[in-house]
């Protein structure tokens, strides 16, 4: 599991790679790009010549600029788009 981050310095803190890294380290093979930019950005998944799968999750910049965690949003979009939501 690879976790990083492209974000506005502002939401820098906010934006925890390593505690989805480790809330989801038991799936290999996975890589997420958190995008947390006033510009937005186009989520995306994709597989590389290696097996390794890419997952571009987009978060909402105002909203996780108010915010006081962001952790709960992070993992429950990363959940989602693993296909790990009951």
């Amino acid at each position: 599991m690879v976790v990083v981050k492209v974000v506005e310095k502002d939401v820098l803190a906010k934006v925890d790679t390593q505690y989805i890294a480790k809330q989801l380290s038991d799936l290999p093979d996975i890589g997420i790009i958190y995008v947390c930019t006033a510009d937005g950005g186009e989520e995306d998944d994709w597989i590389d010549e290696k097996g390794l799968r890419h997952i571009i999750i987009c978060l909402p910049y105002e909203e996780v600029l108010e915010m006081s965690d962001a952790r709960p949003l992070m993992l429950a979009k990363a959940r989602e788009r693993l296909g790990l939501v009951a």
